[in-house]
């Protein structure tokens, strides 16, 4: 049983009014959509252990310093009690990293069949940076200035907005949607739902909050942990001290 909200009347508006919200990038969002537990529910399942699963709630200092012990010493079943379904508007090129985490169950928009709309990432010129010179899969701020990149981001947006009208010149042409999107750019925003336990939440964290992850993903990260921490705020504040002790 959900212990997410559950609003009457139960229509996709009325869902949306109450779910918390967290705008990403120009076009991107994420937000909450449900929930099942919360800190309770990872104590209860590590107590299970020694038969003192209802003993979780009685001392929320105890419960607190279970949790911690939990993920310090790596025992972290317990942590896979508690699941969370994201919605995500983000580009195209952002889920081809999310998707590598293979631990979450994926929902996506399909331009197959529903036309997408005229959305498209524009990166900030200030965020665009230059080619990392000592790893393949980085860039570094430092170096060109964002002035410098303004006339490179207008003409990648006029790109970008040219394929677009190429591809809706092709659909009204006739073209299958499951061809003509094809043309179209890995800037392209789609929109997925995904749901993962909060074990597998937190790996992929560990991975997209790091410095070093892709600016484009670690906002989406960043949101994640915000939405979560008022419903497991114990099981969060013992995972960012782990990640400050690396």
């Amino acid at each position: 049983m959900s212990t997410g909200p559950h609003p009457d009347p139960a229509s996709d508006q009325a869902i949306k009014n109450v779910m918390p919200i967290i705008n990403c990038l120009d076009h991107g969002f994420v937000r909450l959509v449900d929930f099942m537990g919360n800190d309770l529910s990872v104590s209860r399942a590590a107590r299970v252990s020694y038969d003192a699963a209802w003993r979780s709630g009685e001392d929320e200092k105890s419960d607190a310093r279970l949790i911690g012990y939990l993920w310090k010493n790596k025992h972290t079943s317990p942590f896979e009690s508690v699941t969370f379904t994201f919605e995500v508007k983000a580009p195209i090129f952002v889920f081809r990293q999310w998707h590598r985490h293979r631990t979450w169950s994926y929902n996506e928009l399909s331009a197959r069949y529903k036309e997408l709309p005229n959305e498209y990432y524009v990166p900030k010129p200030e965020h665009i940076g230059e080619q990392s010179k000592d790893s393949k899969q980085a860039r570094v701020l430092s170096g060109t200035s964002g002035e410098t990149r303004y006339n490179e981001v207008e003409n990648y947006d006029r790109f970008c907005d040219m394929a677009y009208q190429i591809y809706m010149k092709l659909l009204d042409a006739g073209w299958p949607r499951e061809l003509a999107r094809a043309c179209l750019p890995l800037s392209m925003y789609s929109h997925m739902f995904a749901t993962v336990d909060m074990l597998n939440l937190f790996k992929f964290l560990t991975l997209r909050l790091h410095s070093h992850a892709q600016y484009e993903i670690r906002v989406y990260a960043e949101a994640m942990l915000e939405l979560i921490k008022p419903i497991v705020p114990v099981s969060v504040a013992a995972f960012l001290k782990s990640q400050e002790a690396l």
